[in-house]
């Protein structure tokens, strides 16, 4: 046995009230969840990624709804990626090196000494998928964006690297497997550490270096509201290696959606990649100035004679990669030709 109280009238209403005002209905047809790993208040965030999901939206007049949010609005950098296949969410923007092993195909672009700027690197990723060498990457989702970014220089929290040798033994938090292989052949010790980590990382002298980009080392929080770049003392000029990056989709959300609002969203999904290799490329050059001559690092390069030897000696990186594409039933060898075909041709041709 049971009692139910009522509720006092009045009380009862002004509950319904306040629940009304506190759940904002939305009129939209289609409402599209949106994680991101980048946060407000940096280029990728303020400058590709709002405009795109307004652009939608005004578009549609409404009928499509981007929510979206900002690094850990919705999830974990390393959660996007499966949350968007499950259907959780419906859209991400993340990085494949996040989830190692699960973008092999893709994997070809983080290879050394591939590309040095992000825009012939990025169109060659494009051109790559445009004739399905990435197929079985992006097989479950669908996908609005794939790029590269520039070439990152490394930073360590003291030790200054001028040669091979000074690699070895240096613990460095890696963008991805692939970057990681090239540099454990280097002597160093390659480290997966989520960006919301990294911080923490160098605090405790787990990490010694890390491989990552100009702008996001003084975006990207540190420790006691400090950014990465409070924490760092050195910065390499290395340009041996970036990830790559992708904005997909839940393959039965766009399956489903009308064929308007599809062209809605590819319309502007268009711009994704390269407006976002372009920001990148133009934030960085920005941002490597400022710290080139800031008087908190320490600032080094590698001249060519020290460059072809790194080359040298991350070579066997490549011939492994291979070699595991093969395992895969991946013709690697095709791939990594095609690869570096496609960025000479976008190289000779930005020029």
């Amino acid at each position: 046995m049971f009692f139910r109280t009522r509720m006092p009238s009045a009380a009862a209403t002004l509950l319904g009230l306040a629940a009304l005002f506190s759940t904002p209905a939305s009129a939209a047809d289609i409402v599209l969840r949106f994680g991101s790993i980048n946060t407000e208040n940096t280029a990728p965030y303020d400058q590709v990624l709002l405009p795109f999901a307004k652009a939608v939206e005004e578009e549609s007049e409404g009928r499509i709804e981007v929510q979206l949010k900002p690094l850990g609005g919705y999830g974990k950098p390393a959660e996007l990626f499966p949350m968007v296949e499950k259907g959780t969410i419906e859209m991400a923007a993340s990085v494949q090196g996040y989830h190692p092993g699960r973008f092999p195909q893709s994997s070809v672009m983080e290879l050394p000494f591939m590309f040095e700027n992000s825009i012939a690197g990025t169109s060659a990723m494009l051109q790559l998928h445009k004739e399905g060498l990435l197929d079985k990457d992006y097989a479950s989702v669908k996908v609005l964006g794939l790029y590269v970014l520039p070439p990152y220089p490394i930073f360590t929290t003291g030790k200054k690297i001028q040669s091979v040798k000074d690699f070895r033994g240096l613990r460095m938090r890696t963008p991805s497997t692939t970057v990681g292989v090239a540099l454990a052949k280097l002597g160093a010790v390659p480290l997966g550490i989520p960006l919301n980590m990294i911080g923490d990382t160098i605090a405790s002298g787990y990490v010694d270096a890390i491989a990552y980009g100009w702008d996001s080392t003084t975006t990207t929080k540190g420790v006691a509201g400090k950014t990465l770049a409070d924490q760092l003392k050195v910065v390499i000029d290395a340009r041996l290696a970036a990830p790559s990056l992708m904005i997909v989709m839940n393959r039965a959300t766009w399956d489903s959606m009308p064929a308007d609002l599809k062209k809605i969203v590819e319309k502007h999904a268009a711009e994704l990649s390269m407006g976002s290799a372009r920001i990148r490329e133009a934030q960085e050059a920005v941002t490597k100035k400022k710290l080139l001559n800031d008087p908190r690092f320490t600032a080094l390069s590698f001249n060519d004679q020290q460059r072809a030897e790194l080359q040298q000696v991350t070579a066997p990186a490549v011939a492994e990669w291979k070699a595991n594409m093969a395992k895969l039933g991946i013709d690697g060898e095709k791939l990594y030709a095609r690869a570096r075909e496609l960025i000479q041709q976008y190289k000779v041709a930005a020029k």
